[in-house]
């Protein structure tokens, strides 16, 4: 046998091993972590704890998504912190600011860098987008952009409720797949502070009724990081009655699925809304 037939050979035995190994880690069970942090507005608005419980549900029920476990954490932090070693995806549904679950104290900001630094999803629902300016370093690294409240005046993000049309810019990504464009009422964040590395940026939401810039439109994005990482950042999410419109849970449906790595089904996560007396019967910290 010849030098290149052996080489051929053995390359294609490689191939042979290799090809379970990578078609296990593609169907592998991917662990979505779901984050609430404490009320802090009136009923139907900012409910943190009730969102994540039904995205809870909506995940676990969707009719054609497999592969995929839940776990539900409150008060803006897991009691064990070990838990998010084995995530695919974080999803943080919070207060902003100096409330922020990972603001509280340092050891948080560096246990979510951990998680980050190995590739591990995120996604920033609404308030969460809100990041100190200390944290503006981390703010881009993990999520691509954030809601600057505190820094220089003269360029901070700006929010504005409206009843309005959203326009979609990247039809052809994951996020979006199966969405149609809808109108709604929302409390928007816009004029975003985004990440150096812009063409790692994919603008998925924008409200061309809040800015003449295109740049300063964009309410939703994903961020595919260096390291592989994927990452959305949402600034709406201000309404629980908005979890009611077909479209606009399956938006945020896909995003947990992206980030977490999985494949987002063709048409997109299907789901169906659940009333808040269901919603209420999940106790705290269910896993599944």
């Amino acid at each position: 046998m010849s030098r290149l037939a052996r080489y051929f050979l053995c390359l294609g035995v490689i191939t042979v091993l290799l090809l379970p190994q990578q078609a296990a880690a593609a169907d592998r069970p991917r662990k979505i972590v779901l984050i609430a942090g404490k009320k802090s507005h009136g009923p139907g608005e900012h409910e943190y704890v009730k969102s994540v419980k039904l995205l809870k549900l909506l995940l676990d029920r969707s009719p054609n998504l497999k592969g995929i476990t839940t776990e539900t954490y409150f008060n803006g932090w897991p009691d064990d912190p070990s838990v998010l070693d084995a995530a695919d995806t974080i999803v943080l549904i919070s207060d902003g600011m100096e409330w922020l679950p990972y603001t509280f104290s340092e050891d948080r900001v560096q246990k979510l860098q951990k998680e980050m630094d190995r590739g591990c999803g995120f996604l920033a629902l609404h308030f969460t987008t809100y990041v100190p300016i200390q944290y503006a370093k981390q703010g881009l690294e993990w999520d691509g952009g954030f809601f600057d409240y505190d820094g220089d005046p003269s360029v901070r993000s700006a929010q504005k409720t409206i009843e309005t049309n959203i326009n979609l810019p990247a039809k052809d990504h994951p996020v979006v797949r199966g969405v149609t464009p809808y109108r709604y009422k929302e409390e928007f964040y816009y004029k975003i502070h985004f990440a150096p590395d812009s063409a790692s940026i994919v603008p998925l939401v924008s409200v061309p009724v809040l800015s003449d810039k295109p740049q300063e439109q964009i309410v939703g994005w994903a961020y595919q990081r260096r390291n592989g990482g994927r990452s959305v950042g949402m600034t709406f999410g201000h309404y629980y009655d908005n979890w009611k419109l077909d479209d606009y849970r399956k938006l945020i449906l896909n995003a947990i699925v992206w980030t977490s790595g999985a494949d987002v089904p063709a048409g997109g996560v299907l789901s169906k809304f659940v009333e808040e007396t269901e919603v209420n019967k999940i106790p705290d910290n269910v896993r599944n």
